[in-house]
């Protein structure tokens, strides 16, 4: 059995070589079945939500403050619409599709068609709140919409990293998420081109990390079986479990923002995109919050 519990993943970080270049494995396979649970995902939303939010918790995991925080939106021209992921260091992750009940044929490899869910033209945006006084906001378009590649391209273009992404979620019809992993490599500066190519090609031998995550019993074994007789450094792992921070005083704040709700006749409800959690106002409530008598 893998090595996270329900609504959990487990992520391991390690140095390969001489240290040549970061490696960061993550096994999720029970929070993306939790995520498909509250959100009541079609097995194409669970696919592409599953490889945000894992990519987000790896995105995070490199950040140096507990509180750090990596935010993820996918806003594409597929039929999805906007996804997104936002993973703090410290532990705590969410995500939403904003159309998750959207279904698709399988792709001619017989997989869950992500890219044609998501769509091909589009931006990522990646938020970082790293404590200062405002969060690091870049924006690239996607380039394929299969989200690994897309947040590999992020990593060249916006912070000259090369740096090679795998991420895969594995579904049977009645039995839900049997296994989600996602693997991230990245080359230090200097890093020795012949030691490069030589990851490149264990990647490539080893394409579904779906299955590595369903047949390892943690990340470090997905690691372990990809870079077999590789030097490895291993640095520290993290556990990540489902946390939204939506609350009824944010919900307040959101209806004092608005004119929502001045005229209504009886309850108004907020519901969180995160956590599908419903907060329900009165009229004689919404009154009060908007200084009426």
């Amino acid at each position: 059995m893998p090595e996270s519990d329900a609504g959990k993943a487990v992520l391991h970080k390690c140095l390969l070589g001489k240290g040549d270049a970061r490696a960061i494995a993550v096994e999720a396979t029970g929070l993306v079945e939790l995520l498909r649970q509250i959100h009541n995902l079609s097995f194409v939303a669970t696919a592409a939500l599953g490889r945000l939010v894992m990519a987000s918790m790896m995105m995070a995991a490199q950040e140096k403050g507990e509180r750090a925080r990596v935010t993820l939106k996918i806003e594409g021209d597929g039929p999805l619409g906007e996804i997104v992921a936002d993973a703090e260091r410290a532990g705590s992750v969410r995500g939403y599709v904003s159309k998750p009940w959207v279904e698709l044929p399988l792709s001619e490899e017989g997989k869950w068609d992500v890219s044609a869910g998501v769509g091909k033209r589009g931006y990522l945006t990646v938020i970082k709140d790293v404590g200062l006084r405002e969060p690091v906001v870049s924006r690239v378009p996607l380039i394929s919409g299969e989200i690994a590649e897309d947040i590999a391209y992020y990593y060249v273009k916006s912070e000259q990293m090369p740096t090679a992404v795998m991420l895969g979620v594995l579904q049977r019809p009645s039995l839900g998420v049997i296994s989600a992993g996602g693997v991230m490599v990245q080359l230090m500066p200097g890093a020795d081109e012949a030691f490069a190519e030589m990851l490149e090609e264990l990647l490539k031998r080893h394409g579904s990390v779906s299955r590595l995550a369903e047949s390892s019993q943690s990340p470090r074994d997905i690691l372990e079986t990809i870079f077999d007789g590789v030097d490895k450094k291993w640095l520290d792992s993290l556990t990540f479990e489902f946390g939204c921070r939506c609350s009824r005083k944010l919900a307040e704040a959101l209806l004092l923002s608005t004119s929502e709700g001045e005229e209504a006749n009886d309850v108004i409800e907020v519901r969180c995109h995160f956590c599908n959690t419903v907060y329900s106002f009165s009229r004689d409530e919404i009154k009060k919050l908007k200084g009426g008598e």
